[in-house]
């Protein structure tokens, strides 16, 4: 059996208290794949979960780089596991000092637009990453649409399209008066602009409750940033109906979509992929979304898909679903079902699938 050789974001959590979709795409692909028993994940910071074997090396000394520090402990783990395969998580820059120093062959498994990437911004760069890697796994076919502009159309052959995969519960819990967000407190992801939708239509719904789970950040008793200071501010008439949960465990965050009869999905960027609108399909919630990059892969018309990202226009939808049994409903069976699609034992035969592609071409990758 091939050893692969799975490398994170040196600053990727890979722990129940610490993780990002990065770290859960990892644990779930290993523990689900044919190679589960030979491959090794490397993170650069103390964690684990049960499984999948996890190893960190060690830390930068003061006087060091740490991306090159990181570089070197891996060389050094692909070496000692004497790895056929190493696949490096959305860090381009990583794939290159790591292809300087060892033999095995190159994935490189894209989580994010390629083009906002250090070395993989422009075409040059992106052509470069093509002859290093075996091959190059996209979350999404956004993500390889991004990959592959500006190059010439016949060198697509490399980039696989290997959706997230997720475990879908065979059983759900009764559902709730209950609208759940999940995700990082930024920006890109709305929150500000479904905290104002929610004090449009809640105060029209007083049966109703919201939580909003996650934080910028993970520390505990950390001060709030700027951000999230204006999403409280503009919660705090609904204190009686929101509650601001700050970071939950994976664990807690699924339960939270298992009570929950809707679940908003609000980012103005071009999401990637859109694991949580996934997650919560496949718990059962009617699910309002942005559609935005590769959010609209992920939902297909299986959600309730709001471009027009306006509070009012939010608003307008949470009160249609809430006040609507059987709308809701209908939006809760349609994304049971799209979810089906994204079952982790089938995405981890697709992923496996592509690794063996890429373990059967002769050729070592370019340097």
């Amino acid at each position: 059996m091939s050893r692969i050789v799975t490398i994170l974001p040196k600053g990727e959590g890979f722990s129940p208290q610490r993780f990002g979709a990065i770290a859960l795409c990892a644990r779930d692909f290993t523990r689900h794949s044919r190679f589960s028993a030979t491959t090794t994940i490397i993170g650069g910071m103390a964690g684990g979960f049960d499984g999948v074997c996890y190893v960190t090396p060690p830390s930068a000394r003061w006087f060091e780089n740490r991306t090159l520090a990181y570089a070197r402990g891996c060389v050094d783990i692909i070496r000692r596991e004497q790895a056929d395969l190493a696949e490096i998580h959305n860090r381009p820059l990583l794939l290159r000092l790591i292809a300087q120093k060892v033999s095995c062959k190159l994935a490189l498994h894209l989580h994010n637009d390629p083009q906002e990437m250090d070395e993989a911004r422009a075409p040059e760069e992106r052509m470069r990453l093509l002859a290093r890697c075996g091959g190059i796994y996209c979350v999404s076919a956004f993500v390889r649409e991004r990959f592959l502009e500006g190059l010439p159309a016949d060198v697509g052959e490399k980039l696989s399209v290997i959706h997230n995969g997720i475990a879908i519960p065979d059983t759900l819990p009764p559902k709730e008066n209950l609208i759940v967000f999940a995700g990082r407190m930024t920006e890109g992801k709305g929150v500000l602009l479904l905290a104002e939708a929610l004090r449009i239509a809640l105060p029209q719904l007083p049966r109703w409750q919201a939580v909003m789970v996650g934080s910028r950040r993970h520390e505990a008793g950390r001060a709030l940033t700027s951000y999230e200071k204006q999403i409280a501010a503009a919660l705090a008439p609904l204190a009686s109906q929101v509650t601001l949960a700050g970071f939950l465990s994976h664990e807690e965050t699924l339960a939270a979509f298992g009570r929950a009869a809707v679940a908003a999905v609000p980012s103005v960027w071009a999401e990637p992929f859109g694991r949580t609108a996934l997650e919560a399909m496949a718990y059962g919630c009617a699910v309002i979304s942005s559609g935005s990059g590769g959010l609209r892969e992920v939902t297909g018309d299986a959600a309730l898909n709001l471009p027009q990202m306006t509070p009012k226009a939010w608003a307008g939808a949470i009160l249609a679903l809430a006040r609507d049994d059987d709308l809701r409903a209908s939006y809760a069976r349609l994304g049971r079902e799209r979810a089906l699609h994204f079952a982790i034992d089938a995405r981890a035969r697709a992923l496996d699938d592509a690794r063996n592609r890429i373990l059967q071409r002769g050729a070592r990758h370019a340097l």
